[in-house]
Protein backbone atom coordinates (compact mmCIF):
# COMPACT_ATOMS: atom_id res chain seq x y z
CA UNK A 1 0.00 0.00 0.00
CA UNK A 2 1.01 3.35 -1.19
CA UNK A 3 1.92 5.78 2.05
CA UNK A 4 0.43 9.08 1.91
CA UNK A 5 2.81 11.74 1.12
CA UNK A 6 0.59 14.78 3.74
CA UNK A 7 0.94 12.35 6.54
CA UNK A 8 4.46 13.08 7.07
CA UNK A 9 3.66 17.01 6.90
CA UNK A 10 4.32 18.40 10.22
CA UNK A 11 0.85 20.10 12.01
CA UNK A 12 2.10 23.51 12.76
CA UNK A 13 -1.57 25.24 13.89
CA UNK A 14 -4.70 23.57 14.72
CA UNK A 15 -8.23 25.31 14.28
CA UNK A 16 -10.62 25.80 17.14
CA UNK A 17 -12.14 22.05 17.17
CA UNK A 18 -8.78 20.59 17.03
CA UNK A 19 -7.57 22.52 20.29
CA UNK A 20 -10.69 21.39 21.82
CA UNK A 21 -10.02 17.81 21.01
CA UNK A 22 -6.50 17.90 21.45
CA UNK A 23 -7.08 18.97 25.03
CA UNK A 24 -9.93 17.50 25.92
CA UNK A 25 -12.59 20.03 26.24
CA UNK A 26 -15.55 21.46 24.52
CA UNK A 27 -14.85 24.29 21.78
CA UNK A 28 -16.96 26.66 24.18
CA UNK A 29 -14.17 25.69 26.81
CA UNK A 30 -11.25 26.70 24.41
CA UNK A 31 -13.01 30.03 23.89
CA UNK A 32 -13.60 30.42 27.90
CA UNK A 33 -9.84 29.55 28.02
CA UNK A 34 -8.82 31.91 25.71
CA UNK A 35 -10.88 34.99 27.77
CA UNK A 36 -9.36 33.97 31.13
CA UNK A 37 -5.67 34.01 29.86
CA UNK A 38 -4.78 30.54 29.90
CA UNK A 39 -4.86 29.90 26.29
CA UNK A 40 -3.24 32.00 23.61
CA UNK A 41 -5.34 33.88 21.00
CA UNK A 42 -5.37 32.45 17.83
CA UNK A 43 -3.59 33.01 14.80
CA UNK A 44 -6.11 35.15 12.04
CA UNK A 45 -5.59 34.66 7.93
CA UNK A 46 -8.72 36.51 6.48
CA UNK A 47 -11.55 34.86 8.59
CA UNK A 48 -10.11 31.54 9.65
CA UNK A 49 -8.77 31.36 12.90
CA UNK A 50 -5.77 28.95 13.60
CA UNK A 51 -3.64 27.91 17.36
CA UNK A 52 -0.09 27.39 17.04
CA UNK A 53 0.80 24.11 18.76
CA UNK A 54 4.46 25.62 19.86
CA UNK A 55 2.35 28.47 21.74
CA UNK A 56 -0.67 25.75 23.03
CA UNK A 57 2.34 23.82 24.44
CA UNK A 58 4.08 26.35 25.99
CA UNK A 59 0.89 28.04 27.59
CA UNK A 60 0.10 24.39 28.89
CA UNK A 61 3.67 24.01 30.20
CA UNK A 62 3.30 27.03 32.53
CA UNK A 63 -0.53 25.92 34.24
CA UNK A 64 0.64 24.19 37.51
CA UNK A 65 0.68 20.47 37.82
CA UNK A 66 -2.27 18.67 39.74
CA UNK A 67 -1.42 19.24 43.75
CA UNK A 68 0.97 22.16 42.95
CA UNK A 69 -0.93 25.62 44.34
CA UNK A 70 -2.02 27.64 42.00
CA UNK A 71 -0.92 30.94 41.45
CA UNK A 72 -3.45 34.41 41.73
CA UNK A 73 -5.05 33.89 38.04
CA UNK A 74 -4.79 37.82 38.24
CA UNK A 75 -1.08 37.72 37.86
CA UNK A 76 -0.72 35.23 35.86
CA UNK A 77 -1.47 34.92 31.96
CA UNK A 78 -0.47 32.96 28.91
CA UNK A 79 2.74 34.19 27.94
CA UNK A 80 2.49 33.70 23.96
Amino acid sequence: MKENKLSSVPRLALNRMEVAIAIGVAPNTVDEMVKEGVLPRPRKWHTRKFWLISEIEAAMNEWPADGEVEADPRDWRASV
